[in-house]
C-alpha cells in the first residue's frame, strides 16, 4: 500500500469541503482548528511548490514537510531534512529556500 503525503493545506481544504457536506466528528473538528491554525500557504500554493521541490529531487514526504514548515534559513531547512539528507549541498538548499520565499 501506497502511502501518499498531502500538506496541511490541502488537508485544510479536504476538511473545509467535508464540513460543508455534514458535520465533522470530534477528531475531524479538532484536525480543521489544527491545520486552520498552522497552514501557512493556500492548497493551490502547495501542490505547486510540492511539484517544484520534487523536480529538485526532494521526495514526497520531505516536500511536504518543508512545504508545511516554511523555513526561512538554511539551518532551518537542513533540521527538517535531517536524518533523511544528512549533508543538503548548500545549492540545493538555497534553491529550495528560493522557492520557498516566492511563494510566501
Amino acid at each position: 500500500m501506497k502511502i501518499n503525503y498531502i500538506p496541511l493545506a490541502k488537508a485544510k481544504e479536504l476538511l473545509t469541503e467535508a464540513s460543508k457536506e455534514r458535520e465533522l466528528d470530534e477528531v475531524q473538528t479538532a484536525a480543521l482548528k489544527h491545520v486552520s491554525k498552522f497552514s501557512k500557504v493556500s492548497a493551490d500554493k502547495a501542490a505547486k511548490l510540492q511539484k517544484e521541490l520534487e523536480s529538485l529531487g526532494l521526495d514526497e514526504m520531505l516536500a511536504v514537510k518543508v512545504i508545511d514548515i516554511m523555513p526561512t534559513t538554511l539551518d532551518e531547512l537542513r533540521s527538517i531534512l535531517y536524518p533523511h539528507v544528512q549533508n543538503l549541498e548548500q545549492d540545493l538548499g538555497n534553491k529550495v529556500i528560493e522557492i520557498i520565499q516566492k511563494s510566501r
